[in-house]
């Protein structure tokens, strides 16, 4: 019995998460260009790491940063894409007005 209150509770959350998300394509839109930006600023740093550095721990190290920026950018992106998109469709469809 408690796995199942614990699923119930799990469903209100993210029912609760995709309804906020999806409430506000202003938001979103702002979420998933930030989410653009900080992805090639990421990139950025891997060019230069590549282009301008010599090959040292130093470059790797560098490299490694700007890959964990670039991710942290794409993950960004995709939640406000799908807050703009999916969740959108999702809260437009369970709207009980």
């Amino acid at each position: 019995m408690g796995q199942r209150k614990r699923f119930i509770k799990f469903k209100h959350k993210t029912h609760q998460l995709a309804l906020r998300l999806g409430n506000n394509p202003k938001q979103a839109f702002a979420r998933l260009l930030q989410g653009i930006l900080v992805f090639l600023f990421g990139a950025l740093i891997l060019i230069i790491s590549d282009r301008v550095l010599v090959n040292s721990l130093q470059q790797e190290l560098i490299a490694l940063l700007g890959v964990i920026i670039a991710g942290i950018g794409v993950i960004m992106a995709l939640v406000g894409y799908l807050s703009m998109s999916l969740l959108r469709l999702y809260h437009m469809i369970n709207n009980k007005d």
